[in-house]
């Protein structure tokens, strides 16, 4: 385990070309919503008190209820919303989409004999998984409702509880015992579906089937035969990319965005906590595929990278 985490941490550290490019991708997905949101603010806070505000992250709910009445003129709160729902609904799927086209790529790259990131190669693989690997997203989604399902037993009997108990603080705890439940059977359940997609790419050299399903029990079952070494593995890659992305979040917040210097320093360090993302997720995928490969019955040996040696 301690072995897989540290040749994740430094295959991600020589991807740098491949965390350029998915924040690249990132960047480039969320332009179509946020450039027609920055030139709404901009057109309707420029010269008015409210873009101090805005400039130092402090939202004015007036001035944003103003904006609102402006572009829908009579139009319902509930209109609204359903509109908004309906557009973040289709900024997820697309996401999604993008997402698993990238992991194809991600993956791919790591599983090949060296290891190297080229655009060919990244685009390549990621063409080839990306129908297995919607599949696997499409069979996630009956994990993930089964665990919200555990989750609403669970707190069916909590609620009832608490109407009738007269001190609320064992009722919070409880509430609280459920949430981390569901944390943990959610991050379980993406762990197990890491390990499917590795297998797929891992096994399809060697002729493997592409069901999907049996990836998917495959995965499940490598993960309960090895739990202490896969999810010990995740849980760490999980928290030590938490307290990076939380220390540049910190710095970016830190910042007294008072000038257009200022902005652009806040700006910088949000892409980098966002980069710091990017290398998290492919410390997740080169560690798990480094212990797929390890001690997955019959998995081919992770490959041995030799660096060149100068002439």
């Amino acid at each position: 385990m301690i072995t897989s985490f540290f040749v994740g941490i430094n295959e991600a550290n020589r991807s740098w070309k491949m965390i350029l490019l998915l924040l690249a991708a990132n960047v480039l997905s969320s332009l179509p919503v946020i450039a027609p949101i920055f030139l709404l603010v901009f057109r309707a806070s420029r010269r008015t008190i409210a873009a101090d505000s805005l400039m130092a992250d402090k939202l004015d709910a007036a001035w944003l209820i103003d904006v609102a009445n402006h572009q829908f003129p009579g139009a319902a709160i509930e209109t609204g919303a359903l509109q908004v729902g309906g557009l973040f609904v289709v900024m997820g799927v697309c996401y999604l989409l993008l997402n698993t086209l990238l992991t194809g790529g991600v993956i791919g790259v790591f599983n090949s004999a060296d290891g190297r990131f080229t655009m060919r190669k990244f685009w390549g693989e990621a063409g080839a998984y990306f129908w297995r690997f919607f599949r696997l997203t499409l069979i996630s989604l009956i994990f993930y409702g089964a665990a919200v399902g555990i989750y609403a037993l669970l707190r069916w009997p909590i609620e009832n509880a608490a109407e009738r108990a007269s001190a609320f603080e064992s009722v919070i705890y409880k509430r609280w015992a459920a949430m981390a439940l569901l944390a943990l059977l959610f991050a379980f359940i993406n762990m197990v579906f890491d390990y499917a997609k590795v297998g797929a790419v891992a096994r399809s050299d060697r002729g493997a089937s592409k069901g999907m399903f049996r990836e998917t029990f495959r995965a499940f079952r490598f993960a309960f035969r090895n739990f202490f070494n896969a999810f010990g593995l995740y849980l760490i890659i999980a928290l030590v990319g938490l307290a990076l992305f939380l220390v540049f979040n910190a710095l970016r917040w830190s910042v007294d965005q008072s000038s257009a210097g200022r902005v652009s320093l806040a700006i910088l360090l949000g892409q980098i906590a966002i980069a710091g993302r990017m290398w998290t997720r492919l410390v997740f995928y080169a560690a798990e595929m480094h212990l797929y490969k390890k001690l997955a019955p019959g998995a081919a040996p992770a490959p041995l990278i030799v660096e060149p040696q100068p002439e």
